[in-house]
């Protein structure tokens, strides 16, 4: 006996699968609903911190939001050496 979609149909009424689980939030779900939550703490009880406080939030932060560059050495020492070529 092929299987075909009559045949499926009835398969499907007979299986004793349960209910389709629902999955909570994920943990990089939760971890992103922590950071919004600390962020507009921050945001709103910004007055209350320091200067040095307020600097190492933003180094911080920075760290994570602006791109971080390679420094390349071959190109600074081929720059120096054609400085120092020129004196």
């Amino acid at each position: 006996m092929p299987f075909d979609p009559n045949s499926a149909k009835k398969a499907g009424k007979k299986s004793k699968r349960g209910p389709a689980k629902k999955e909570g939030p994920s943990i990089k779900e939760k971890m992103e609903i922590l950071y919004e939550k600390v962020l507009d703490d921050l945001l709103i009880n910004q007055e209350k911190l320091t200067k040095t406080e307020r600097v190492k939030v933003f180094v911080t932060l920075s760290n994570y939001i602006f791109p971080k560059y390679e420094l390349n050495y071959n190109k600074l020492f081929y720059f120096n050496i054609r400085y120092l070529l020129k004196i």
